[in-house]
């Protein structure tokens, strides 16, 4: 059987047993505090487990996409090694949420082992977590499994923790197939579980979710006791296809096989490179698809090392130039058919991929230059510390076996202990410092709330007005039944036109009237499913639940807000017009007062360009097109051509907003009835957010008003400083710049005279240490470059001998250093600079003649210069 079709018929079996067939969720999991990746198909349900929300069906079957390259569920470091080990995989499951239990699993699990995927009923072992006697009686009593082939395990095999730190957990029951003696130990006791071979191929987890683990540590029942089955695709596709590796699957072959076309080197001489290649770059791909990008901490993090780890597996290819990015085509090609946002994101997934690629090679070409200074500093040791070599991994990304080889060619040991220690620093500090998906854990104040309450109604799309009924009040994390005049809590009303935050737009602001009382409404947002928290200040009186209460909109705030969403739109529609239709969405924020947009593209956006887009933009406002949204199906919504939020994951019925042939989006957000109404456009700035990520903020209505109003008073302010009329102002100031930099350079070579004049006796402040003319001191008000000429004018002097000058000027301090060549062996200038900037509050380095720093403390300057004999003494001693 093919991956395809693996798949097709485990989904279909379990949709004819009555199965929820969902899609896979997103790498991101957009409800989970605790965990990295979506690591487990049981991710997106975790809360019907728990009861935190309504269980919309009580069974369902997925196959997800998962990651385990970060945090608790992490295989990174097997990825090659071993036949079975991915970070990238399919996890195909069923899942029963307070419905079947244990023996309909089982009986499941069985049938389809046995009759659709064919495998031999005496070749399948099935191991039992050790006290559970009532999986091991369903297996040998039921089923039939003789005694000898199922096995009871300890939690380490078979009890399941949650996914993430909280959750539900249980006992599980494993579906092992035996691939013969040939492929064992030879051990008697050789068994699954067993550690000596790999013999018995768990290809199955079925897991009893039971238990609901706490942060405490506690473990009591689950609201929905249910299953949550786990079967990875890839291995049982190995198994299948009678193949030894994951890696050598139908799905994967060919990514192999592309990159194997790129190299001198075959599959056959180095496969562990290979494989590590091709798992990345599915990860790769997936991971850009889903909305993640490069970055130096959490996910971006993680990303970021799987491509510079899958580029040095490269090196070991001899591909030593950008080739990820043509494997990630493979990738795309194999598998857009089932994720369709690979193909969506094609552009966007080359070029990232590329763009990181070139990236890491100047990383190497720097991390080179700073492991060459970690020698010259070793100074007659013989190991690389540690901790310096994990310096160079974890801030520049520099490998630790290229380190390691280098260090080795150059007759150096390796501190590998002092590396692994820091690693694990840098590790405990990451989980200490990690905050999940973004998200916080949902208040269980605001989870009994929603479930005494149930959700808000929102109206706010039809009207910014309503009369309605406080549900609840909230003070300080918990119920009350009254606030009172100046107090501030949180307000729940069974039907509201308030908007709360979400999808980058800010909630409503407004006012809340009641006869006993009113309050200002500061802000409104989502918690615990749709129910809407309304952030209030009770002004006179008192609210109290069960108060009737008008729920009334701030207009005007609203209508700005729903100008600069709509004007979004406009804007990602011009560039993609404009840029590229690589242009998606990455991120937003819509406010009363301004605009910010982030979209995927590679490079800056020229000065013309950018004002081509404010153009664009100004004429759809102009058009006067019309705005409607409907509801549809997201599949109907996709075909229409509607564009997604890039990354994110939607309801199976999605709200579609529409501006004349312009622009269709899938959007919740509040939008104009016709573009006129937003009246102009100004964009105020773009610039780069992220690796592959730009920004642009802008201003619309009449905020960019009083934008422009601003800016014509600054340049008539400019203008009447200048004495010039507005449209002469840039060549006034043109000319004033030239004539700047005229008086500069003669500045400078008056500077210089005076330094280096007949008047000013340097020689006269030579001492000899050790037998070797020294030279320090300070020369007055020289920057960086007036310093350097005045040293040009002294080592003409010297033929033999160690020069330090140092100034201060403007606030900072300049210091340059040379060294005569006959002395480069003894005394280095680069060092001296080296140990004299900390002294003067900077850094600097350079070459053994000659080296320059800088500083920011004048104060300390005379201090270093009186310790330049001293620390030449030292070198020349040494």
């Amino acid at each position: 059987m093919k991956s395809d079709e693996i798949r097709s018929s485990f989904l279909e079996f379990f949709q004819k047993r009555d199965h929820v067939v969902e899609r896979s969720d997103t790498l991101v999991p957009s409800n989970d505090p605790t965990l990295l990746f979506t690591s487990a198909g049981m991710v997106q349900f975790k809360s019907y487990y728990s009861g935190e929300v309504a269980v919309p069906y009580r069974r369902a079957a997925t196959a997800q996409k998962c990651l385990r390259a970060g945090g608790k569920a992490n295989d990174l470091d097997e990825v090659g090694k071993t036949s079975r080990h991915m970070t990238f995989f399919e996890m195909m499951g069923n899942f029963s949420f307070g419905d079947y239990f244990k023996r309909e699993a089982i009986a499941w699990g069985w049938e389809y082992s046995t009759e659709v995927l064919g495998f031999a009923p005496d070749d399948i072992w099935i191991s039992v977590f050790e006290d559970d006697d009532e999986a091991y009686t369903i297996w040998e009593k039921e089923i039939g499994l003789p005694a000898s082939r199922i096995v009871r395990l300890g939690a380490k095999e078979n009890f399941w923790g949650p996914a993430g730190d909280t959750g539900a957990c249980g006992p599980c029951s494993e579906l092992h197939l035996d691939r013969g003696e040939s492929f064992g130990c030879g051990r008697p006791d050789c068994a699954p579980g067993c550690e000596h071979c790999e013999r018995f191929i768990e290809f199955w987890n079925l897991v009893f979710p039971q238990f609901d683990q706490q942060a405490d540590g506690s473990r009591p029942p689950l609201k929905n006791r249910g299953i949550d089955t786990g079967m990875g695709l890839e291995r049982v596709a190995a198994l299948l296809q009678d193949k030894a590796t994951v890696f050598d699957i139908d799905s994967i072959a060919p990514i192999i096989d592309a990159t194997e076309t790129l190299s001198k080197v075959s599959y056959a001489e180095r496969p562990v490179p290979y494989r590590v290649i091709a798992d990345h770059a599915r990860a790769l791909a997936f991971m850009i698809a889903d909305g993640v990008l490069p970055s130096n901490e959490g996910r971006g993090y993680v990303e970021r090392r799987l491509l510079r780890r899958a580029a040095r597996f490269g090196r070991e290819l001899g591909l030593e130039k950008p080739f990820l990015h043509q494997v990630a085509h493979t990738v795309i090609d194999g598998m857009a058919h089932q994720y369709p946002e690979l193909a969506e994101k094609r552009v966007q997934i080359d070029k990232l991929i590329l763009l990181e690629e070139e990236r890491f090679q100047s990383t190497l070409a720097r991390g080179m230059d700073l492991l060459e200074d970690i020698f010259d500093k070793m100074a007659g040791e013989t190991t690389v510390p540690g901790g310096e070599l994990f310096r160079l991994h974890d801030t520049y990304g520099f490998p630790l076996d290229l380190a390691t080889d280098i260090a080795e060619d150059r007759g150096y040991a390796v501190d590998l202990d002092g590396f692994e220690a820091a690693m694990a620093q840098q590790r405990a500090q990451a989980r200490g410092a990690w905050a999940g998906s973004g998200e916080e854990a949902v208040s269980p104040v605001y989870r009994a709330v929603r479930d005494a309450v149930g959700d808000t109604e929102f109206v706010g799309y039809d009207t910014l007005e309503s009369t309605t009924t406080i549900q609840a009040l909230i003070r300080a994390g918990e119920r009350v039944d009254t606030l009172e005049t100046g107090e501030e809590g949180e307000a729940v009303l069974a039907v509201t036109p308030f908007y709360a935050e979400s999808g980058g737009q800010v909630g409503d602001i407004g006012v809340l009237e009641a006869t006993a009382g009113s309050a200002h409404v500061s802000g409104a947002a989502a918690a615990a499913g749709k129910m809407t928290l309304h952030s209030v200040r009770v002004t006179s009186g008192a609210l109290r639940v069960g108060d009737a209460v008008v729920a009334r909109v701030d207009c005007d705030t609203r209508e700005a807000t729903q100008n600069h969403h709509t004007a979004t739109h406009l804007l990602q529609a011009a560039l993609q017009n404009i840029v590229g239709d690589h242009v998606h969405q990455a991120g937003s924020h819509v406010g009363p007062d301004r605009l910010r947009f982030d979209f995927t593209h590679f490079e800056g956006i020229d000065a013309e360009r950018l004002r081509d887009v404010e153009r664009q933009v100004n004429r759809y406002i102009r058009s006067d097109a019309v705005v409607t949204t409907r509801r549809m199906a997201i599949a109907e919504a996709r075909a229409a051509g509607a564009m997604a939020l890039f990354g994110e994951k939607y309801e199976d019925v999605v709200r579609v907003v529409q501006t004349g042939d312009i622009s269709m989006e899938l959007c919740g957000g509040t939008h104009v009835g016709r573009t006129g109404v937003i009246g102009f456009f100004k964009i105020i700035s773009e610039s780069s957010v992220a690796a592959g990520v730009r920004r642009i903020e802008a201003v619309c209505g009449e905020p960019s008003v009083g934008l422009i109003q601003a800016r014509d008073r600054q340049l008539a302010g400019a203008a009447q400083m200048l004495n010039a009329p507005p449209d002469e102002l840039q060549s006034r100031v043109a000319a004033l710049l030239d004539e700047n930099k005229r008086l500069g350079r003669e500045a400078a070579k008056w500077k210089q005279a005076a330094a280096t004049g007949a008047s000013v006796d340097y020689m006269s402040a030579v001492q000899e240490v050790a037998g070797v003319k020294v030279l320090a001191c300070e020369v007055e008000g020289q920057d960086p470059a007036g310093l350097r000429m005045v040293m040009d004018s002294l080592r003409d002097r010297f033929d033999s001998g160690v020069i330090v000058l140092g100034s201060a000027a403007e606030g900072k301090v300049s210091l340059c250093a040379a060294v005569t060549k006959d002395l480069t062996g003894r005394v280095k200038a680069g060092d001296l600079v080296k140990q004299l900037a900390p002294m003067v509050g900077g850094g600097g380095g350079g070459r053994p003649d000659m080296a320059q720093a800088g500083g920011k403390l004048p104060e300390k300057l005379p201090e270093a210069m009186a310790a330049v004999l001293d620390i030449v003494r030292a070198a020349l001693e040494g």
